[in-house]
């Protein structure tokens, strides 16, 4: 099928790559390879705050899910009749196979489409990991012929302004979440929609139905329908992944094994043989008999109630905190007051909110609190005040980018402050 984006481009002088990180310089080497007559120019936050000056002079404009599209100078380009599109919306219009599988949610993303990925090659079945997890999407293109499956991670960022929908389209639960980039939560879950909105009859819906956001999104798209339940989940199922939320990332494997009728004894070979993700709950190390546990992508409350449920009832200490989103911190602090956690680490900018949470609960909370200036300080703290066969957890219920680059960079300064004591 001819691409639309490309069809377009080809009929242009110049077009505009905004923002050029990874994936956009993977665009760029696409194009550039495509179309080598063409004027490619790019913009990027690194060249000053000039950088969305001149939009309008550009017919088509290809933007990184990176920059909001609610910025005033992309708004206005829009509304005198400039084009955005992106490198997902050109990778599904020129990928050469029909057999993509979509992954989106709050969470859970990258553990779901590793696992699949993992469960594919474990049975010899060609497939390319792509996205968010993986090199960007287009790289992938000279390993991709009509038998290769697609595994790829979507964020509500690369949904956004897709007009295309994967073959097999999963969705886990949906999350108060990037409030900061999105408009309104609505807008939110209306991006995240798009994965199953522009679905055939002859495609999948793959969906959490412990939740209603999830379910109503079904009523959305005439493919085949293939709601999972913790109900569901076999107890029979050995893994690594620890918790009830992972049992969440491993029914959608489950659900797409059954479509490509694998065999259930090998099906849970491949899942027991899945090793966590680093950031994921992940076990750093043990020192001095403490084990410290890294969950740096738990970037809200949610995902860090989960890794307290998972782990519980041997943590003591609980590292947190990170850039604001306005997330509610209400329901974390309950959990914490519930469980056996004694000390209390945060950061800026969450971390106060949170300890007022707590104390709104309980005005003499039994709970320490500190609130160190780096990660090293905070690894000291915990080193001091757990106990020796206790739990160490960092988990943010924030994203990690006030004091760190971001959620792998909070994981290696983690890991080397553990490793120095």
């Amino acid at each position: 099928m001819p691409s639309p984006i490309l069809n377009r481009i080809s009929k242009l002088d110049k077009i505009l790559i905004l923002g050029f990180a990874r994936e956009g310089r993977s665009t760029y080497n696409f194009l550039h390879t495509r179309f080598p007559r063409l004027k490619i120019e790019t913009a990027d936050q690194k060249d000053g705050p000039d950088y969305l000056k001149h939009l309008q002079d550009y017919k088509l404009i290809i933007k990184t899910p990176g920059i909001s599209p609610h910025k005033t100078e992309i708004e206005k380009a829009r509304e005198e009749g400039v084009i955005f599109t992106s490198h997902t919306q050109i990778f599904f219009e020129v990928c050469p196979c029909q057999k993509i599988i979509g992954v989106t949610g709050t969470k859970g993303k990258s553990t779901t489409v590793s696992l699949i990925h993992h469960v594919l090659e474990t049975h010899k079945i060609r497939s390319v990991l792509v996205g968010n997890i993986g090199r960007p999407a287009l790289d992938f293109l000279p390993e991709i012929d009509k038998e290769t499956w697609v595994v790829m991670e979507l964020s509500s960022y690369q949904l956004m302004d897709l007009t295309v929908s994967p073959h097999i389209a999963v969705l886990q639960n949906i999350y108060r979440d990037h409030l900061d980039y999105h408009k309104s939560f609505a807008e939110y879950v209306e991006a995240k929609r798009n994965i199953a909105r522009f679905q055939s009859r002859d495609d999948y819906f793959i969906y959490n139905n412990d939740f209603p956001l999830p379910a109503q999104t079904a009523e959305l798209t005439p493919a085949r329908k293939l709601p999972f339940s913790l109900l569901d989940y076999d107890r029979q199922i050995s893994t690594q992944l620890l918790g009830n939320h992972n049992k969440y990332n491993i029914l959608p494997a489950i659900k797409i094994a059954g479509i490509l009728n694998l065999p259930k004894d090998t099906l849970y070979r491949s899942i027991a043989s899945f090793k966590p993700l680093e950031t994921r709950l992940d076990l750093v190390g043990t020192k001095k008999g403490i084990r410290f546990y890294a969950d740096t992508l738990a970037t809200i409350p949610e995902a860090t109630i989960a890794a307290i449920e998972a782990l519980a009832p041997d943590i003591e200490t609980l590292i947190a905190g990170g850039h604001e989103r306005k997330q509610d911190y209400s329901l974390l602090a309950g959990k914490i007051l519930d469980s056996h956690i004694k000390t209390l680490i945060v950061f800026p900018a969450t971390g106060p909110r949170i300890q007022k949470e707590i104390e709104k609960l309980e005005t003499r909370p039994k709970i320490s609190c500190f609130y160190p200036k780096s990660m090293s300080e905070a690894v000291k703290l915990a080193d001091k005040h757990t106990s020796v066969g206790k739990i160490c957890l960092l988990s943010p219920a924030a994203p990690s980018f006030t004091l760190f680059k971001d959620y792998r960079d909070e994981y290696e300064q983690y890991k080397q402050a553990i490793d120095s004591l």
